[in-house]
C-alpha cells in the first residue's frame, strides 16, 4: 500500500533526524560544560554544518511527499496529531533556504560565545553587537514566517501551542494586581524572616558532596541521568536514557545550586519518563515549554520548599556544613528557603516575585518585537522596570541584563512560560494533595511516588495534548491562573503573619 510505504519512509527519516539531534545535543552539552573554550570556533563551524545537514534530511522531497500522504490519511488520534506537529514544525523550517540555516545557527553561536565573555567581564558591550545582529534576523525570519500575525504572537505559540500576547496579558494583568501589592507587604515585614545562615561560606567542594544525595534522594538515577556545571543551569535531552543537567555553585548562597538542581531533575524527569513508544517522534520532542515549566516549577517549589522534602534530607546538610547549620533547627531552615524578597537574579528568586522576574522580561521582549524601543536602550529599560517593580537599583549588567543564556540562544518568547509552568504546577499540587498524602510520603522518603504521579497524569503523553487538554485530563479542570494566585496569598500571608 501506498501508506505503509509512506509510513516507512517517515520513520526511517525520523530515526535520522534524532540521529543527528542526538550529535548536536551532546556537542551543544560538552561546550557549554567541559570542552575547552578554544575550541569554539571549529565546534561552530561543525555545529551549523550538521544544522545544515539536518536541513537537507528534513526538506528531502521522498520525505515531503511522504508527510503529505500520510496526512490525507485518517489513521487515528495519536498518528494525526503526529504529522500536525511535524507539519507545524516543518511550516518555518520550508521558508528558508539551508544556507540561510546554517547562517542562524551560527549567529545563535556567536551569540552564546559572546555572552559568555560578557559574564567574564561583566560588561555587557561585549555582548551588544552580536544580540542586536540576531534579534534583527529574528525579525527578518519572523516576517517571511508568518507575515499575517504580529511577530512576538508567533514566538509565543512556538514556545506554547496556542498562546498569543492577548492571552498572556490577562494572565500578567492578574498577577501584576494580584501579587505586587502583596510583595511591597511582605518587603515591608524582611525581619520577620531570617535567611543570613544561608550566606555563610559554603565551599563549591562541599556543596558537590551534599548534590550527590540530593540527586540520589530524588532518584536521579546515573544509568540514565548526568549532572554537570555551566555558567546557567539548564537540561538537555540527548535521547530518552540520557538527560543531563547542569548547576552553579555559589560560595556565599547555599540554596542557588540546591534549587537548580531541584528544577533541573524536574525537567529530567518528563524527558525520561515520556511513554516509550514516542521515541523519534514529534510527540516526544514538542512538549510545550509551559508543561515542561511547570514539572521543573513544581520540584523545585511545591515538592522541594516542603518541610516534608527535608526531614530526612536536612540531617545530612547539616553533618556536611556542621559549623554553618549547628545552630539552624529544620523548622528555622524552611522559614528561611522561603523567605520572600526582591532581589536582582530570576533564577534565585522566591516563589512570590518569581513572576515579576517575568513580567519584566515580557515587556521588554513584546516591545522588542513592537519596534516599540530602540535596541540601544535595553540595559537602561531593563534597570528601569527593576526599580519600578522591585524597587531595586540594578547595580551591574552581570546582576542585570546578562543574568540569563536565552537572549543569546534566540529563545525570545520562552520567558512567560516560566510564569505560566508555575500557574500550571499549582493547578497540579492541588490535585495531587486531594488524591495522595504528599507530605507522609516525602517524610517517609518516597519521593519516587511523586514522579510516578506526574508520570501519569502528566509526562507520559508528552505532547500528544495541548496543555489545556493535558490539564483538563490530569486535574478536570482547564487552566486557571486562580489556584496559582491563591497559593501565593495562602502561603505568604501565612509566613509573614499578615490578615
Amino acid at each position: 500500500m501506498k501508506n505503509n510505504k509512506s509510513l516507512k519512509i517517515y520513520n526511517e527519516t525520523n530515526r535520522k533526524l534524532t540521529a543527528y539531534n542526538t550529535l548536536i545535543a551532546a556537542t551543544y552539552f560538552d561546550k557549554d560544560t567541559v570542552a575547552p573554550k578554544k575550541g569554539n570556533r571549529r565546534r561552530n563551524e561543525a555545529l551549523s554544518l550538521m544544522s545544515g545537514e539536518v536541513y537537507s534530511i528534513e526538506t528531502d522531497k521522498d520525505y515531503l511527499d511522504a508527510i503529505e500522504d500520510l496526512r490525507k490519511q485518517d489513521r487515528g488520534f495519536e498518528n494525526d496529531r503526529e504529522i500536525y506537529l511535524r507539519c507545524k514544525a516543518l511550516e518555518d523550517v520550508l521558508k528558508f533556504t539551508k544556507k540561510e540555516t546554517m547562517a542562524y545557527t551560527q549567529a545563535i553561536m556567536n551569540s552564546s560565545d559572546s555572552w559568555m565573555k560578557a559574564r567574564e567581564h561583566k560588561d555587557y558591550r561585549y555582548f551588544e553587537k552580536d544580540l542586536h545582529r540576531l534579534i534583527e534576523m529574528t525579525k527578518e525570519r519572523l516576517k517571511r514566517i508568518d507575515d499575517k500575525r504580529h511577530p512576538y504572537d508567533v514566538l509565543l505559540d512556538n514556545y506554547q501551542e496556542g498562546m498569543n500576547r492577548e492571552k498572556y496579558d490577562a494572565f500578567f494583568d492578574r498577577i501584576r494586581e494580584e501579587l505586587i501589592p502583596l510583595i511591597r507587604e511582605v518587603s515591608s515585614r524582611q525581619q520577620m524572616v531570617d535567611d543570613s545562615f544561608l550566606h555563610r561560606y559554603y565551599p563549591a567542594s562541599k556543596q558537590r558532596e551534599f548534590a550527590k544525595i540530593l540527586l540520589k534522594y530524588l532518584r536521579f538515577d546515573p544509568s540514565w541521568g548526568y549532572m554537570g556545571e555551566s555558567e546557567h543551569p539548564y537540561t538537555t535531552s540527548i535521547c530518552e536514557d540520557d538527560i543531563r543537567i547542569t548547576t552553579r555553585y555559589m560560595e556565599h548562597d547555599l540554596s542557588a545550586a540546591i534549587f537548580s538542581i531541584i528544577h533541573e531533575t524536574g525537567h529530567a524527569y518528563y524527558d525520561h519518563q515520556v511513554d516509550r513508544k514516542y521515541q523519534n517522534t514529534m510527540i516526544k520532542d514538542a512538549i510545550s515549554m509551559g508543561v515542561h515549566e511547570s514539572q521543573s516549577r513544581f520540584n523545585e517549589n511545591y515538592i522541594g520548599k516542603r518541610r516534608s522534602f527535608w526531614v530526612k534530607l536536612y540531617p545530612e546538610l547539616v553533618r556536611i556544613f556542621p559549623e554553618n547549620l549547628k545552630d539552624v533547627s529544620l523548622d528555622q531552615f524552611i522559614t528561611a528557603i522561603n523567605k520572600s524578597c526582591p532581589s536582582f537574579i530570576r533564577t534565585e528568586a522566591d516563589e512570590l516575585t518569581y513572576p515579576i522576574h517575568i513580567l519584566i522580561r515580557y515587556e521588554i521582549e513584546k516591545a522588542i518585537f513592537d519596534d516599540s524601543i530602540d535596541l540601544k536602550d535595553l540595559p537602561k529599560i531593563w534597570n528601569q522596570k527593576y526599580k519600578e517593580y522591585l524597587g531595586l537599583d540594578v547595580r551591574n549588567d552581570y546582576e542585570g541584563i546578562l543574568q540569563d543564556i536565552h537572549w543569546s540562544q534566540a529563545s525570545f518568547g520562552y520567558f512567560p512560560t516560566y510564569a505560566l509552568g508555575s500557574a500550571i504546577g499549582a493547578q497540579l499540587i492541588d490535585k495531587m494533595e486531594k488524591e495522595m498524602d504528599v507530605d507522609a510520603l516525602l517524610e517517609k522518603g518516597k519521593y519516587a511516588l511523586v514522579q510516578k504521579w506526574l508520570k501519569e497524569k502528566i509526562q507520559k503523553y508528552g505532547a500528544l495534548y495541548t496543555y489545556d487538554d493535558l490539564l483538563k485530563l490530569a486535574t478536570g479542570k482547564k487552566f486557571s491562573p486562580d489556584h496559582y494566585i491563591r497559593y501565593l496569598k495562602n502561603k505568604y500571608r501565612k509566613l509573614y503573619k499578615i490578615r
